[in-house]
């Protein structure tokens, strides 16, 4: 199909459009390969090792260190490992997030001396972290200490460490393959259990930061972890721990609380902290159940992630328009780079091309990068992966680290890798947006939501459905930005009442009586005024197309 004002292409999922919302379901789940499972069955895969060396650590009151990354993923891992160390009465522990601007992504040898020679850490276990630390491994091993890598990101064959690892991509179920760190820390934990039993109602609170980190890490939601984030957001709801009854009422969450609540208002709160200060603040707040002057925190950061990133996002525009006619875009400035990620992103889908944005303020250049689909990010950085300091990620998004002097060539090879790559698949680079099906009017009611919360939550991989929808429109609204007070986003009404949203676009070209389709998600609207409440539906576009009267 012929497509919008921002994506070339529009292409349908199915050829075939739903005569009622049975076939609705049916189609959407068929559009995704999706057949749900009744539990999940990990098994021993590399598992059986590390019990055996964590129960005789536990058992013989050795020093544990908790090694995390900083993010929602690595954060929640760590906190699911205090709070069963907690529930076993266990003390001797400690636990290290790395700064994020000191010390950068990964585990790092300094880290790991303070941790043995200081904290006198006699095993360390890694979360969301560790695949590549085969130098911080081999330390550990010529000090005698157990050296433990639970992680979930690529291996890396030349850099893979000598230790005893739990990494889902070597499980031999491909859907086991694709758990977050959060999810084979659960795994990991309930094993354990079998050996030092805790008390059941722990788990439903693990259970809701092992959902919060699957939805959060983006990772696939096959069927695998698509049933551990339905479980998870339940856990969460049900959770009496008031740190978590503290973080869903500070992100201001409705009645009907759902996955994008968690990753548009809890995620990036919990983020925030990270990216701008210490993580360690979120494991301190977590454990010490101090979730009002969290939940504050989190507040005050995450405004200011907003206001930053819009920042980089407006100059790395500017230099993007220097090469968007390149097959990827390599992006430096005088950035913060706790906040590339989402920046990336953006340029990434307004220019559709894989996207590395770096600050360069320093000798060693930190960023982010974000593939389009079909584009593996991290294999293009293996291509150069001998000029990096450091790199890792999934094949849609990486971070890494790299000399100033080495820019050029960096560049260079990068460029050198997507070029090949387009040269043999040149039609990843045409910007297209897929849909499930078109909707008749008659579909259009707020029985659509019904159908589709059965199905959430939606993610990567079970992306939630998008449809398309015609009408003529009856009128045209602008509503204003709060901060700036200029118009921002366009509401759409159509003849058949339905109201369409495009957030963060201002399009005066639409006009009443004029016909349009749109190509867009649909949302539960509930509207309350003091005892009066409505509930519709909305939709929210992803991108339009002005039609023949």
């Amino acid at each position: 199909m012929k497509g919008g004002h921002k994506y070339k292409e529009w292409i349908p999922w199915s050829a075939k459009d739903p005569e009622d919302m049975v076939s609705l379901r049916k189609i959407i789940e068929h559009n995704r390969s999706y057949t749900e499972i009744d539990s999940l069955h990990y098994g021993d895969h590399g598992l059986q090792a590390i019990i055996e060396t964590i129960t005789a650590a536990i058992k013989n009151e050795k020093k544990i260190a908790l090694y995390a990354d900083y993010d929602v993923d690595g954060t929640m891992s760590c906190v699911s490992w205090i709070w069963f160390l907690q529930a076993l009465g266990y003390r001797n522990y400690s636990h290290y997030i790395p700064c994020r601007f000191k010390e950068g992504y990964g585990v790092n040898l300094q880290a790991i001396k303070h941790l043995i020679h200081d904290i006198g850490a006699e095993v360390i276990i890694t979360m969301d972290t560790g695949i590549t630390a085969n130098i911080e491994a081999a330390y550990c091993k010529e000090h005698g200490v157990d050296f433990i890598c639970t992680d979930h990101h690529v291996i890396q064959a030349e850099n893979m460490p000598d230790c005893k690892i739990l990494n889902p991509k070597q499980h031999p179920d491909s859907q086991y393959q694709e758990l977050c760190g959060a999810g084979i820390t659960f795994v990991l934990l309930r094993a354990l259990a079998r050996q030092l039993p805790v008390p059941q109602t722990l788990w439903t609170d693990i259970l809701a930061l092992t959902g919060m980190a699957t939805i959060c890490d983006m990772v696939t939601l096959n069927a695998v972890n698509h049933k551990l984030a339905k479980l998870g957001i339940q856990a969460l709801i049900n959770s009496k721990r008031p740190v978590l009854r503290a973080l869903l009422a500070g992100a201001r969450t409705s009645n009907d609380f759902n996955e994008s609540d968690i990753g548009f208002r809890i995620g990036p709160r919990i983020n925030a902290v990270g990216r701008l200060n210490h993580a360690k603040a979120i494991i301190t707040a977590f454990c010490d159940e101090e979730p009002e002057s969290l939940v504050g925190f989190m507040d005050s950061c995450n405004t200011e992630r907003k206001k930053i990133q819009q920042t980089i996002i407006t100059e790395a525009l500017e230099i993007a328009e220097e090469q968007k006619h390149n097959p990827l875009l390599f992006i430096g400035g005088a950035f913060h780079s706790g906040v590339l990620g989402v920046a990336a992103t953006r340029l990434m889908d307004d220019y559709w091309r894989p996207t590395f944005l770096y600050d360069n303020r320093q000798d060693i250049c930190k960023g982010s990068a974000r593939a389009i689909k079909g584009f593996d990010i991290t294999a293009a950085m293996q291509h150069a992966g001998s000029l990096f300091t450091k790199f890792g990620g999934h094949k849609a998004a990486g971070g890494f680290s790299f000399p100033a002097q080495h820019t050029e060539a960096i560049h260079a090879q990068l460029l050198e890798y997507a070029e090949k790559i387009k040269q043999s698949s040149p039609n990843l680079w045409e910007s297209k947006i897929h849909y499930d099906c078109k909707l008749s009017p008659t579909m259009l009611n707020i029985g659509l939501m019904e159908q589709l919360d059965a199905m959430r939550p939606f993610g990567l991989g079970f992306e939630e459905p998008k449809f398309v929808i015609t009408g003529t429109i009856s009128s045209v609204k602008f509503y204003r930005d709060k901060a700036t007070n200029t118009e921002a986003h366009t509401a759409i009404q159509l003849d058949n009442k339905t109201r369409v949203m495009l957030f963060n676009q201002v399009h005066k070209t639409m006009t009443a009586g004029s016909k349009a389709a749109f190509i867009a998600t649909a949302q539960r609207n509930n509207f309350q005024s003091g005892t009066y409440r409505r509930v519709s539906l909305d939709f929210i576009a992803k991108d339009f197309s002005m039609l023949s009267v």
